[in-house]
């Protein structure tokens, strides 16, 4: 199965090929929209996977979160990226493989609020959740304004286990 980034740029690539005389077919929409549910349920299947295997403390409607494009970027206490939603890659230009492991700063750049991510860390430290709009950049140098809420996620025991960001591009 295609990512739907993928397949989109597949039926771009065919259409520039013919050099713009073939029309986009009807099963070509039909499967664009497959691809992005698929994406939209593994996304699900994937967060409530680690909801229970975490032992998540946490009342988030995902369905809707996922349903209106949201993105959501989980990390570890050491804030190493452990997973992100499919939608992930459409806003940045990296893949789950790509930033796993990686600290999510690795998407800022020179136009990056300094005082805004520290205000992120101090609210973050504190166990609090923190809002903020700030610049990232996707892999392709691009810069965007990107509007996230973080929140430490805790067990049922109140331990914080991870913090999850959900993230949308500003446009």
């Amino acid at each position: 199965m295609f990512s739907t980034a993928a397949f989109a740029n597949m039926i771009k690539h065919s259409y520039t090929q013919t050099e713009g005389k073939s029309p986009l077919l009807c099963w070509d929409i039909v499967r664009l929209d497959r691809a992005e549910s698929s994406n939209r349920q593994h996304d699900l299947i994937m967060l409530n996977s680690l909801k229970n295997t975490q032992e998540w403390a946490l009342n988030l409607n995902f369905r809707a979160l996922v349903q209106n494009d949201f993105t959501i970027v989980i990390t570890d206490m050491e804030q190493r990226i452990q997973w992100v939603s499919s939608s992930f890659r459409q806003m940045t230009g990296y893949s789950l493989q790509e930033a796993k492991g990686r600290n999510p700063s690795f998407l800022q750049g020179e136009s990056t609020d300094l005082r805004r991510l520290s205000f992120l860390r101090t609210q973050l430290q504190a166990g609090n959740t923190a809002q903020a709009e700030i610049v990232n950049y996707r892999k392709n140098g691009e810069p965007y304004l990107c509007r996230l809420e973080v929140l430490p996620v805790r067990n049922h025991q109140g331990e914080p286990v991870n913090y999850l960001a959900i993230e949308k591009e500003v446009k």
